[in-house]
């Protein structure tokens, strides 16, 4: 099964996402995302101009070898332009393998451990009030997992006092048994992140994501030693290597990995593997700058794995109606149950209309810049 063309695709449908497609010689076509939110066009270029031309002549089967030279023959090895690239190959070459095979890629992992793959609702807001109504539409829906976050204007970083306070009313009115998460979105320095988890402690919560920066991973320390609230981490990661030593030290219980980052589905499930003998779960990044493709293949991983957690959600087709015109299939939302699956189809089950996503250009878009009072630069 020889690749005889490679390419990428970049498409807009309300958001840009980057595509790899790959065909082989006997007309199958495989598909992977490479999005890197904000850095789209270095990524195209990566894949353009030193990726895509190394795969062309290659046995698509051997998805491990191909991770490997394309990992490790940079010699400057990872980082989150190089490492999205490699994660859209991988998907890919997984999409194919699974249409080669004529079976689903999560029976290429090992089979279902689960009929489907339980999913957490963003249902933050800028008052408590709009938190609760959020979190009770979510509940009518059968989604009992909920993420409360209270947002600040202009995005500027709340004081612990108030997430602990929101956090606090929004179980108040909720009851005991929903599952609450709350991300901090690293900007918390580690003995901050300590107090606000240990504060956290009467509310419950189901996990704190990402209390701090992943620079200096052992700030970890002190957050564990304050606080028995779980934490997870990971989505801030672009190399498999930097999560490893969170798991195997069991400084954190959820693995937050994006799979479009880290090197695809090769690489979350190596780390997932280890989590499993560390009793820690997966909780893999699914925003909406995750294209469609790259959502269905966390959700294949999702069944297959023994340790699994949770799984953010995003219903691409309500947030960005025009993704329905470029993608068909993939991971959908079962009504009433909280969770998300994928259909029995060969490889990833999901298309894309090539004419359709060419149609919708790229837009040249930022991330958020926010700062502090005085001026300064605040982490985003």
């Amino acid at each position: 099964m020889e690749i005889v063309d490679a390419d990428v695709l970049v498409t807009c449908p309300g958001r840009n996402y980057v595509l790899v497609k790959l065909e082989t010689d006997d007309g199958l076509v495989g598909w992977g995302d490479a999005t890197l939110n904000g850095r789209e066009r270095a990524v195209e270029a990566a894949l353009d101009e030193h990726v895509l031309p190394e795969l062309v002549g290659r046995d698509a089967r051997r998805i491990e070898d191909a991770w490997q030279s394309l990992f490790r023959h940079t010699y400057w090895r990872g980082g989150p332009v190089l490492n999205s690239a490699l994660s859209g190959v991988d998907m890919a070459l997984w999409d194919l393998k699974g249409k080669s095979a004529g079976v689903p890629v999560f029976d290429l992992l090992g089979g279902r451990t689960r009929e489907h793959a339980a999913v957490y609702q963003h249902c933050g807001a800028g008052s408590v009030e709009d938190i609760v109504e959020n979190c009770e539409a979510a509940l009518e829906r059968g989604i009992d997992h909920l993420r409360i976050n209270l947002h600040a204007a202009d995005d500027e970083y709340l004081d612990q006092r108030a997430m602990v306070d929101a956090a606090r009313a929004v179980r108040d009115a909720l009851g005991p048994d929903p599952e609450l998460l709350i991300d901090v979105h690293g900007r918390a320095s580690p003995i901050e992140a300590a107090d606000l988890a240990r504060r956290l402690e009467p509310v419950d919560l189901f996990f704190l994501e990402d209390p701090i920066r992943p620079e200096n991973p052992e700030g970890f320390e002190t957050v564990r030693r304050g606080s028995t609230t779980p934490l997870a981490m990971g989505e801030l990661f672009a190399n498999p290597w930097e999560m490893l030593p969170l798991v195997e030290r069991e400084l954190v219980d959820f693995i937050r990995v994006d799979l479009a980052h880290v090197g695809g589905i090769t690489a979350a499930r190596k780390l997932a593997t280890v989590g499993e003998f560390h009793d820690v779960r997966t909780a893999f990044h699914g925003p909406p700058d995750l294209s469609p493709v790259g959502f269905a293949a966390t959700v294949h991983l999702d069944l297959a794995l023994p340790n699994f957690g949770i799984q953010e959600l995003t219903e691409h087709d309500t947030v960005f109606p025009d993704c329905a015109d470029v993608f068909d299939g993939g991971a959908r939302f079962l009504e009433g149950t909280g969770a998300v699956d994928v259909a029995d189809e060969p490889g990833l089950g999901i298309d894309v209309d090539e004419d359709a996503a060419r149609e919708f250009e790229y837009e040249r878009s930022h991330l958020p810049a926010p700062r502090n009072e005085d001026g300064s630069v605040q982490d985003w």
